[in-house]
C-alpha cells in the first residue's frame, strides 16, 4: 500500500500528459504485443494462421505453406484516450515488415523488422516556485521528457519434419535507443541534464505446428533470453540552453567541445522476457475456422532506477487470451466475391506489475477483412481494434484504439529464367 501512495504523490505532484498513455510511463514503455494488433494480416492471432490458409506471418512453423516470396508490410494508426481527462494522443508508423521465402514447401527462411516498445513521456511541475531576489522575481519550474524505443530484427526459419509435425525458430535482435531530458526553468532559461541509453539483446524463440486431423491444428511456442537485454547509459553534461531549443550545440554554455567524455555505465540483464503460447485452430466448414489462443510473458530482468523517469515500476507478468474466426478465400473461384478474408475475434489481456499492486485488464475486439488478387497472391489488408483498458488502482481507465492497414507482394525468386528466343 505504501507504494500505491507513492505513485499517488507523484500523480498528483506533477502535471502528466496522460495522452500518450499510462504504460509510456512504467519501465521501457509500452510493449508493442500489448497495444493492439501486430499485424494487419493476421488480426488479433499470433500463432494460428488468419493470413492465408495455414499461413500465419507471426509464426515462423507455417511459412513453409506459403507458394510463393512474401514481401509484407503493416501500418498502423493509433489513439490513446481518457475520457474522464478528455486526453488523446495520436501516433502512427510501420508495424511490421516481413520478407518470407518458401523453399519446396519443406522450409522456409524469413526477415522481418518490428517495433518493440515505444516511450513517450512528458511531465512537469505544476507548481512554480517563485522568489524575490536583488530586486528581481525569480521563477523556477521543473520538466523531465523522454522518447526512443526499441526494434527487433527477427531472422526465422522453418522445416517440415513430417506431414503433420512442422518446427520453426527465430532469433530476435533487439537494438534501439532512447533520449532523456530532465531540467529546471530558472530565470527564462532553462539548465538541462540530458543522458541517453542503447539498448542490445537476443531473444530465442521455438515454434512447433501439429497436424491433429484433417480440421484441428495444434499450435506452440516457447520464448527464452538467450542474451538478455542490456542497457548502456551516457550520461551528459548541465549545460544552459540559451536558445531553448533542448540540444546541447554552440549557443550554449559550456560550449559541447569545452566539457570532457561523458559518463557512461553499463547495466546488465534489464529486460529477461521468458514465456510460451499455446493456440488451436479448427474448421467449421470449407473455408472458416475458429481458433483460441492463450499467451503468457514474464520478465525477469532486473530494472533499474537509473533509466526510469516515469513511474518506478514494470509489467512483470502478462496473460493474453484470444478467441477468433477467420473466413479464407475460395481459391478456385472466379467470383471477386470469393477472393476476400474476413476476420474478426475478442482478447482479453492482463498484466501485473513488480513493486505495486496494481493490475490492469484490458477487453478488447478487432474486426478486418482483406483482398487477395493475382494468381501469386498478392493481398491487401485492413484491420480495427478497439480495447477497454483498466487499472486495478490510482489511474483512470484507457480506451484504445488501431487501425491496421497492410499489403503483401508474391513473386516467384530465385528462379531461374528462360531465355527468349528469337
Amino acid at each position: 500500500m505504501f507504494r500505491i501512495k507513492i505513485i499517488i504523490i507523484t500523480i498528483f505532484a506533477f502535471s502528466f500528459s496522460f495522452g500518450q498513455g499510462y504504460l509510456n510511463g512504467f519501465g521501457f514503455g509500452h510493449f508493442y504485443h500489448n497495444q493492439g494488433i501486430s499485424s494487419a494480416g493476421n488480426g488479433i492471432n499470433r500463432l494460428t494462421p488468419s493470413f492465408q490458409e495455414n499461413v500465419s506471418l507471426l509464426n515462423p512453423a507455417t511459412w513453409h505453406n506459403l507458394k510463393f516470396t512474401h514481401l509484407s508490410v503493416s501500418y498502423s494508426g493509433d489513439e490513446n484516450s481518457i475520457n474522464d481527462s478528455k486526453l488523446k494522443n495520436g501516433y502512427s508508423g510501420i508495424s511490421t515488415a516481413t520478407w518470407i521465402v518458401p523453399v519446396k514447401s519443406k522450409g522456409s527462411f524469413g526477415l522481418s523488422l518490428v517495433p518493440y516498445s515505444d516511450q513517450r513521456i512528458k511531465l512537469s511541475d505544476p507548481d512554480t516556485t517563485t522568489y524575490y531576489a536583488f530586486d528581481d522575481t525569480l521563477s523556477i519550474s521543473r520538466f523531465i521528457e523522454q522518447s526512443g524505443g526499441i526494434m527487433a530484427l527477427k531472422v526465422g526459419s522453418s522445416i517440415a519434419v513430417i506431414d503433420q509435425l512442422n518446427i520453426g525458430v527465430s532469433l530476435d535482435m533487439l537494438f534501439g535507443s532512447s533520449r532523456t531530458n530532465e531540467g529546471i526553468f530558472f530565470g527564462g532559461s532553462s539548465i538541462i541534464q540530458s543522458s541517453r541509453n542503447r539498448y542490445s539483446g537476443l531473444i530465442g524463440n521455438l515454434f512447433l505446428s501439429y497436424k491433429v486431423r484433417e480440421d484441428i491444428n495444434i499450435y506452440g511456442s516457447l520464448k527464452h533470453s538467450i542474451k538478455p537485454m542490456d542497457v548502456l547509459v551516457t550520461n551528459r553534461y548541465l549545460f544552459d540552453d540559451a536558445n531553448r531549443n533542448g540540444n546541447h550545440d554552440l549557443y550554449d554554455f559550456p560550449i559541447p567541445d569545452s566539457v570532457s567524455a561523458h559518463d557512461e555505465n553499463r547495466l546488465k540483464q534489464v529486460h529477461k522476457p521468458n514465456g510460451f503460447s499455446i493456440g488451436l485452430q479448427s474448421k467449421i466448414n470449407k473455408n472458416g475456422s475458429i481458433s483460441f489462443e492463450y499467451k503468457i510473458n514474464n520478465d525477469e530482468g532486473k530494472i533499474s532506477s537509473q533509466i526510469l523517469t516515469g513511474f518506478n515500476d514494470k509489467i512483470y507478468s502478462s496473460n493474453h487470451t484470444s478467441l477468433s474466426y477467420t473466413k479464407f478465400p475460395n481459391d478456385l473461384s472466379v467470383n471477386w466475391i470469393d477472393h476476400f478474408v474476413f476476420r474478426t475475434g475478442i482478447g482479453f489481456k492482463s498484466h501485473k506489475f513488480d513493486k505495486s499492486e496494481i493490475e490492469i485488464r484490458e477487453f478488447g475486439s478487432t474486426i478486418g477483412f482483406g483482398f487477395k488478387f493475382r494468381t501469386v497472391g498478392n493481398q491487401l489488408d485492413f484491420n480495427y481494434y478497439i480495447g477497454k483498458r483498466k487499472y486495478s488502482k490510482a489511474f483512470e481507465p484507457e480506451l484504445v484504439q488501431q487501425i491496421q492497414v497492410g499489403i503483401s507482394l508474391a513473386d516467384l525468386w530465385f528462379v531461374k529464367r528462360r531465355q527468349k528466343t528469337r
